[in-house]
């Protein structure tokens, strides 16, 4: 148990100097008794010690001068493009996942939220949606790497900590914008005043979340809490339901009497609020749909009562079944292009798992279909 009294005496006797310790007390009581109960960091040693991960590697990577702090890969986007990923290393994967565990994990996100957090799912969130009548769907481009290092810097003051321990907090959960980035040429995410404090962590340009860390998932929620705020706003002023799963942005109603002049002025509206959160949508992704279409929300049918899987989704499911037995297992392998029978069921098996979110009966019946085939291995 947190004792300042004892603290207090412990620093006096190894010649710790009684203004020093009192504001330390001050911090360490901000935390541990503060709304959160959050653990106290003191500096950027005091993280080496809790964590257990060597204080000059940490310096490092607050510099962003480590060239291995992560390992940077692409995969094709269905909608074309790349994303890139950044793995990080074994000793910076060690240090996010003690911040999202003892850190991020801590504090609630909007109500309007549905990812990243315990409880939350995809059908959740579209269950929120069924049965409506209109629904206004829009996508924010690049979401994670559009949130820079003074919005992490921000989210970690906000929560208590002091100015430099958030600002390395920040530094350990963001990648630097390297020298060839894009990013060099936009004037916001370059850096304009040289850190004379500590002349070893200047960077010309802001970093940003990474895909691929621990703590970019819950800091992205966190960032958005004051987006989501004025989005729901929105949403009450228009009579809408407002859900954000991650990047995907949800509005639907059920009223008769809501129109197509209503759903631009919506649209017109968020777009000016994602801009002024240094957020760009995704323009081709925005769609209105209205009574009489087809309404779908992060790939789940929401027309009924319930959220229900795509009938694509659902077929595609019954065609392998249907093709393993007819086949045998090898030769639908081969048909299909599949590098290995290991890959091909876990692959299967995944699709299954995830029917048994959304429709339990239909994905049971099928698992039983699964289990009953001769497979190799």
């Amino acid at each position: 148990m947190w004792s300042p009294q004892l603290y207090k005496k412990n620093g006096l006797e190894i010649g710790f100097q009684e203004d020093h310790l009192e504001t330390s007390i001050s911090q360490i009581d901000a935390l541990v008794n503060g709304q959160y109960k959050l653990p106290s960091i003191l500096s950027l040693r005091h993280l080496s010690l809790r964590v257990g991960v060597d204080y000059m590697d940490l310096r490092g990577y607050v510099a962003h001068s480590e060239l291995d702090s992560y390992k940077k890969f692409s995969i094709r986007k269905r909608s074309g493009g790349r994303r890139f990923i950044y793995v990080p290393n074994p000793k910076l994967m060690k240090i996010q996942r003690w911040i999202n565990e003892f850190i991020l994990k801590q504090i609630p996100v909007s109500s309007s939220s549905h990812a990243f957090t315990k409880g939350s799912s995809i059908k959740k969130c579209a269950i929120k949606h069924c049965g409506c009548r209109w629904l206004i769907k829009l996508d924010i481009q690049d979401f994670f790497e559009s949130v820079s290092e003074i919005q992490v810097y921000r989210v970690f003051r906000q929560l208590g900590y002091s100015p430099l321990v958030a600002f390395e907090l920040g530094r350990l959960c963001t990648v630097p914008t390297l020298s060839l980035s894009p990013r060099r040429n936009i004037k916001h995410w370059l850096v304009w005043k040289r850190n004379s404090v500590i002349r070893y962590y200047h960077q010309p340009a802001l970093g940003y979340l990474p895909q691929g860390a621990a703590t970019s998932p819950l800091i992205s929620n966190l960032v958005m809490k004051g987006c989501d705020i004025k989005l729901e706003a929105i949403a009450f002023k228009y009579s809408l339901i407002y859900t954000r799963y991650s990047d995907d942005i949800s509005f639907s109603t059920r009223s008769k009497s809501f129109t197509r002049e209503e759903a631009n002025s919506v649209i017109y509206e968020v777009y000016k609020v994602l801009a002024e959160q240094g957020y760009k949508p995704q323009y081709r992704k925005t769609k209105i749909i209205s009574p009489g279409s087809k309404k779908i929300i992060l790939g789940l049918n929401v027309e009924g009562d319930f959220p229900s899987l795509q009938k694509e989704y659902k077929d595609a499911i019954r065609q392998h079944l249907y093709y393993l037995e007819k086949f045998g297992v090898s030769e639908h392998i081969i048909n299909r292009g599949f590098d290995s029978i290991w890959g091909f069921k876990s692959h299967l098996k995944g699709l299954i798992d995830y029917a048994k979110m959304i429709e339990p009966d239909f994905a049971e019946a099928m698992l039983q279909k699964f289990l009953s085939y001769d497979w190799p291995i």
